[in-house]
């Protein structure tokens, strides 16, 4: 992970070896019908409930969002089937704009595609500006 965005992520509370206690999410996200898979698991608790300010792009990541019907499961079907796995939504990227979800494998998804094989390298291509691999490229 290069310097920067390792900086923006502990400006944000993140540390390694960071583990939250994620039961409260846990069970908003089986309440919605979602398996929390033990990728996803770890994902959360590591970068769950994390505000990071992006000053590079200008941009608020999200993983602390609190779940509505809305997310309910079901609703990121198209998603799974370009990714060819079942999906968990973890937080919202780009300001709010595109949801921020994890595989049962632990690649990481948004919207509109890959983002990375693990969180690592989701996180150094949101916020290094590499972006992803489009749905379209898959």
């Amino acid at each position: 992970m290069n310097k920067e965005t390792l900086k923006i992520l502990r400006d944000s509370g993140w540390y390694e070896g960071r583990s939250i206690d994620i039961k409260e999410i846990k069970k908003n996200l089986e309440k919605l019908g979602y398996i929390v898979f033990p990728e996803v698991k770890s994902f959360l608790e590591e970068f769950g409930d994390l505000v990071i300010e992006d000053p590079i792009n200008e941009e608020t990541h999200s993983t602390s969002i609190k779940f509505t019907s809305y997310y309910a499961y079901g609703a990121f079907k198209s998603e799974e089937k370009y990714a060819q796995e079942k999906l968990v939504p973890v937080g919202k990227i780009d300001s709010d704009y595109l949801i921020l979800l994890v595989g049962e494998s632990g690649k990481v998804y948004c919207n509109t595609g890959k983002l990375g094989d693990n969180a690592i390298e989701a996180w150094e291509n949101l916020i290094s500006g590499g972006g992803g691999k489009p749905w379209d490229n898959f």
